[in-house]
């Protein structure tokens, strides 16, 4: 006797199902996209006991045929489709023709629907199997009820989270799928309380607005990056915002959200620098790309998409991090609150008075000031002068209160000083930049040194330098001799793990050789941001170079340095990824003093 047999239809049905519905979540989603992909301009949704008991779409799009709507709970029935060829060429949420097929084998199924320019409507009853179907006279588009979920599946029932867990699931793919289809109206009910409405938007910030919160969506950036067949564009945190959780970092492809669990680590990667650590940026990001290079049709609930090369769209999310905090970022009002009637630092432990203290003030939002990228360097004008004015484009010097011309019509820099032996201050306007000197002058060597033209002068050692390594970091080091030769180093291997140092280059000819070779080592064997040997090399060599915290700066370094920074030709963050050029304005300052 065989022991393989043929399952039966309703069984198949219902192993399919299982694949499809996971809980009430996905039947919200399915439902919601079939009213997108139906064209509809409002989507209303109502939830009863988190989905258990009833879930109601409802949309004023395109509605079905009675013809339609018969074959629609159809297995693999689908208008979507129509040959192998469609499935690489996929812009709809829905293809498979699965979604209301599983639906009706675990639940009461019911569908009111009319197509625009029909007299009437058409309503289906699937009851266990049971299909009816009569006429409907009402609006054109479709309603579609689900009653009793799961109410024949009882091992899929056992499984599900609390009712609680369940509602919150719903209220996530509702925002998702609310969040890209900006055009559209939404709302949704649950147990009867109307809990959230949108009206249609203009664009997707507007909708990213309506679901966060301004507070939000003033504190993140927006920036995009387009090759041939693909754009990449989202919504990223601004340094000083962050999350307690990655539940704000979304992913769209085409505008379907979906799974990628890279997503985080490449964030993360960008933001080490700027955020603490078990803190999250935020960031929406939407893939567009062109169809024929993804495949959508790899998981049941469509929520992972398989690309065309992976490890080109993970440094693309990583590109788009790194862009959208390479900009000048301004200080928000809320770095400089006290607590009402507390102590303010370094202020002898008198108090703010209570009437006047700064926490009563509002929080202002983050005024962003980016500059253009220039052409050309401008042309340095030193001398003595008290006061040197930088306008757009030429140094000059001024005494007292002499007035300055002007070649532009663009306001001079007035180069304060260096305050906490760290930071330049350059007065623009009504604008007070804050350089970190040593961070910017690192850029600036890094860029010089990673270029293609770069020839590193080497400073011969008068007595060379003896040094023991470990085991890993010695044979990392003679793989990469060459890579240490060209940076102006010379080594030779000695027994037990030792090595002599000849030469170095000569702009680390003055720091501890120990502490340059043992950096430059450790970020090739253990450093996770990725990266080229040869940048790896750069940012060590830039690090230990560069002018550091505590070190004078007399006028003429100075002058050089503001006129780098604000030619802008350079990223905004050092190499190790912290930004260096902040900026804040009068009004902020004035707001602080109760001007």
């Amino acid at each position: 006797m065989s022991r393989i047999k043929i399952l039966p239809d309703h069984i198949k049905h219902m192993i399919a199902a299982g694949e499809v519905i996971e809980g009430p979540f996905s039947v919200v989603k399915e439902l919601m996209e079939n009213s997108i992909d139906a064209g509809s301009t409002r989507i209303e949704v109502e939830i009863a006991d988190s989905g258990m008991k009833k879930i109601v779409v409802r949309d004023n799009g395109s509605g079905m045929s009675r013809e339609d709507v018969s074959l629609s709970i159809r297995e693999h029935a689908t208008s979507k489709i129509e040959d192998i060829d469609s499935l690489s060429h996929i812009r709809t949420y829905g293809f498979r023709g699965e979604a209301l097929s599983s639906i009706a084998s675990v639940s009461d199924l019911t569908i009111f629907t009319r197509a625009s320019g029909e007299d009437i409507g058409s309503r289906l009853n699937s009851r266990s199997g049971d299909v009816t179907v009569t006429d409907f006279a009402g609006a054109s588009g479709t309603t579609v009820i689900v009653e009793n979920l799961f109410f024949n599946f009882p091992a899929r029932k056992k499984f599900l989270k609390s009712r609680k867990v369940e509602q919150r699931f719903i209220r996530e793919i509702f925002l998702k799928m609310a969040l890209v289809s900006y055009e559209v109206a939404f709302s949704l009910d649950i147990d009867g309380s109307r809990i959230v409405t949108f009206s249609p938007c203009n664009d997707r910030f507007e909708r990213l607005t309506q679901i966060y919160g301004k507070a939000v969506s003033d504190n993140l950036y927006y920036d995009s990056l387009t090759d041939l067949k693909v754009t990449i564009s989202g919504y990223l945190s601004k340094p000083g915002f962050v999350k307690a959780s990655r539940n704000m970092q979304l992913f769209y492809i085409n505008g379907r959200p979906v799974d990628y669990k890279y997503m985080s680590f490449h964030l993360s990667r960008a933001y080490e620098a700027v955020i603490p650590r078990g803190k999250y940026p935020a960031a929406v990001i939407f893939l567009d790309i062109d169809t024929s290079l993804i495949d959508v049709n790899i998981h049941p609930a469509k929520r992972e998409v398989k690309v065309f090369d992976q490890p080109y769209i993970d440094s693309l999310v990583y590109s788009l991090a790194e862009k959208v905090l390479n900009r000048s970022h301004s200080v928000p009002l809320s770095v400089f609150d006290f607590p009402a009637n507390d102590t303010v630092p370094g202020y002898d432990g008198k108090k703010l008075a209570d009437s006047g203290s700064i926490s009563s003030a509002p929080v202002l939002p983050v005024r962003d000031v980016v500059y253009s990228r220039r052409e050309s360097m401008p042309e340095i004008v030193s001398d003595s002068a008290p006061s040197y004015l930088f306008e757009r484009g030429v140094i000059t010097a001024a005494s007292g209160d002499a007035q300055v011309k002007t070649e532009t019509d663009e306001k001079p820099l007035v180069i304060v000083g260096v305050v906490f032996d760290t930071y330049v201050l350059v007065q623009e306007g009504d604008l007070l930049h804050m350089i970190d000197f040593h961070a910017a002058h690192e850029r600036m060597l890094y860029d010089s040194i990673i270029a293609d033209d770069y020839d590193s002068d080497v400073q011969n050692l008068i007595f060379p330098h003896t040094m023991t390594l470990a085991p890993e970091e010695f044979r990392v080091l003679f793989e990469n001799i060459d890579e240490f030769e060209r940076f102006g180093f010379a080594i030779d291997e000695f027994p037990d793990y030792t090595v002599v140092v000849r030469s170095v280059p000569v702009i680390t000819a003055k720091d501890n050789i120990d502490d340059l070779l043992n950096d430059i080592l450790n970020r090739i064997v253990h450093e996770s941001s990725g990266g080229e040997i040869n940048e790896k090399f750069a940012a060590s060599l830039a690090c230990h170079s560069a002018k550091r915290a505590g070190d004078s700066l007399s006028r003429a370094d100075m002058e050089s340095l503001v006129a780098e920074v604000m030619s802008m030709k350079y990223d905004l963050r050092c190499p190790h990824g912290r930004p260096y050029l902040y900026t804040l304005k009068k009004y902020d300052l004035e707001r602080m003093f109760k001007r």
